[in-house]
């Protein structure tokens, strides 16, 4: 009975190793002290004790791959997108959206290469969605219809997508999003805004604009908060889960007999 649980246990760690968390470096070719934890850190003010240091580590505590592929709105009047900070070679070209889950040429721009972070009201974006799936900014119909409620996010350029938060549309199915989730502990201020509480469900978003294998892995390229979203697993993910869950609670029925 013993071997059987061991079994299903090593299937759950099987399943985490499948939907690993990536290397996030804080030493790329900004300069040391500039990757994604240091831009995480700069914007915590709170608690007192801990100015500078946020609860929210960039590498253990980000989502799994494929837990961060794809997400829905879940605020009635809509999902706000704020600019933090983006350090790039590229970043007067780089763009930032989301596209359609169904369709992946299917896609609406939030930020522009001309967008940056500390620009008052410019440094934020309220995306909408309506039951017919017309995508909405800031309260204006763009004309862009997507199939269903569900969306990934995309850094691009001005001809659209370049990487996507599905890995597996990626060249080499290369991860170039890293999703973090506030826990209710720290209070931080994104340059320009009044501090607020980082809440579970508000999410930050740090992309490689380069492929993974070939950049410097720190994750400040471009990163931005969204907040009254929720991550949709896909279907593999949750099968695979299940499955391994389901074995791991029969061994243990079976070992209590």
């Amino acid at each position: 009975m013993k071997f059987k649980l061991i079994a299903a246990a090593v299937a759950l760690s099987a399943l985490a190793a499948q939907a690993h968390a990536i290397p996030v470096m804080n030493d790329g070719d900004d300069g040391a002290g500039t990757g994604l934890q240091a831009q995480i850190d700069a914007i915590t003010v709170a608690p007192s004790s801990t100015p500078g240091t946020s609860s929210v580590n960039v590498n253990s505590d980000q989502l799994d791959d494929g837990l961060d592929s794809y997400w829905s709105i879940t605020g009635s009047a809509g999902s706000v997108t704020t600019f933090i900070v983006e350090i790039a070679g590229q970043s007067s070209s780089n763009t930032f959206g989301i596209y359609d889950r169904a369709d992946k040429t299917n896609f609406v721009e939030l930020f522009s290469g001309s967008d940056t972070s500390n620009d008052g009201f410019n440094s934020t974006i309220t995306l909408s969605m309506l039951a017919d799936g017309s995508i909405g900014l800031n309260s204006v119909d763009t004309g862009k219809n997507f199939a269903g409620n569900q969306f990934g996010y995309y850094l691009g350029t001005a001809n659209g997508p370049t990487f996507y938060s599905d890995s597996s549309l990626n060249q080499d199915n290369s991860d170039q999003m890293v999703a973090l989730q506030g826990n209710g502990l720290d209070t931080i201020q994104i340059p320009g805004f009044a501090a607020g509480v980082w809440t579970d469900n508000e999410f930050v978003l740090a992309w490689e604009d380069r492929l993974y294998a070939g950049s410097d892995q720190d994750f400040n390229d471009l990163v931005v908060m969204v907040e009254s979203v929720l991550p949709v697993p896909e279907p593999g993910t949750l099968a695979l889960l299940g499955l391994g869950l389901a074995g791991l609670g029969a061994a243990r029925r079976r070992q209590k007999a």
